[in-house]
């Protein structure tokens, strides 16, 4: 009797050890998180960032997604396989009426997108005119061009009626030279070419712009031959060079121009109509 109420208790208190082993075992195998940490596994996004932190059973480490601009960078999106959430930038406000702007400062770069971050896929020239089609941000912002942004810290905006009336006193001015000699590399009353003529005129008016006739083909805004309005530059090519234009002058309306020609003729007023001039015409800018 003795012998078998012994081997009783033994029996029960080997179950109860057992019991007690196992209960945390298989508590572990149910939820190794919780058992491991005391936290059951979560996924949270930082409120206005883009960071997304993630805390799994297996790693506790915070890893970064990056943020994909849409085109028109009214917002974006940070996402992964469980969360997705926008993040609101400034919105590109677009003008209903048609605005320009003049570079105060140049070279400027025309950027990818509203920010310097992004990649240069263009420059403009001090004094040149673009048309504005929007603005991101007010000060410090950014205006959408055709080609890209450009920051609003460098362009001015500008009035093209006001542009007409000072391009009709600089031909008025321009035709005061008529008669002065032509020279190679000159820029002065004492001789001009034909892009020093342009230069030292544009100089007398505020605007800077490039020195040959090639390079003064980026300053202003391109306008249409039959917009032609006095004070805009007029370029020719001769057709046996491979540079954007071979020579410049100021249209002074009434399908004329004047500009520094040859050293046989000096600074002298032509047709657009002319021989030369009629079939070497390549484009003209308007100035700020």
């Amino acid at each position: 009797m003795h012998f078998y109420q012994s081997m009783t208790t033994k029996l029960m208190t080997g179950v109860l050890v057992l019991s007690t082993v196992m209960i945390p075992t298989f508590a572990t195998e149910l939820d190794p998180v919780a058992a491991r940490t005391g936290a059951s596994p979560f996924t949270t996004l930082m409120e206005g960032t883009s960071v997304l932190s993630t805390i799994t059973e297996d790693t506790q480490e915070e890893t970064q997604t990056d943020v994909a601009d849409t085109p028109d960078n009214t917002s974006s999106e940070v996402s992964s396989d469980a969360v997705a959430a926008p993040v609101v930038n400034d919105t590109l406000q677009v003008f209903d009426e048609e605005l320009y702007g003049q570079v105060a400062s140049g070279p400027l770069n025309i950027r990818s997108g509203p920010g310097t971050e992004f990649s240069s896929v263009g420059l403009l020239s001090t004094g040149e005119i673009v048309e504005l089609e929007g603005q991101i941000g007010g000060m410090g912002g950014w205006y959408k061009i055709a080609e890209g942004y450009v920051s609003s810290d460098y362009v001015s905006q500008v009035d093209l009626d006001s542009i007409s009336a000072q391009g009709s006193s600089m031909a008025q001015y321009a035709l005061q030279f008529v008669g002065y000699p032509y020279l190679y590399g000159g820029a002065s009353p004492s001789g001009f070419d034909c892009s020093g003529f342009v230069t030292y005129i544009c100089k007398q008016f505020g605007y800077s712009v490039n020195r040959t006739a090639s390079s003064q083909m980026s300053n202003g805004v391109a306008v249409s031959k039959d917009q032609l309005q006095p004070g805009d530059l007029v370029f020719f090519n001769s057709g046996n060079s491979s540079k954007l234009a071979t020579h410049v002058g100021i249209y002074i309306g009434n399908n004329q121009f004047v500009h520094s020609s040859t050293p046989t003729v000096g600074v002298i007023v032509s047709s657009m109509n002319e021989a030369y001039y009629g079939s070497g015409y390549v484009g003209a800018r308007r100035l700020g």
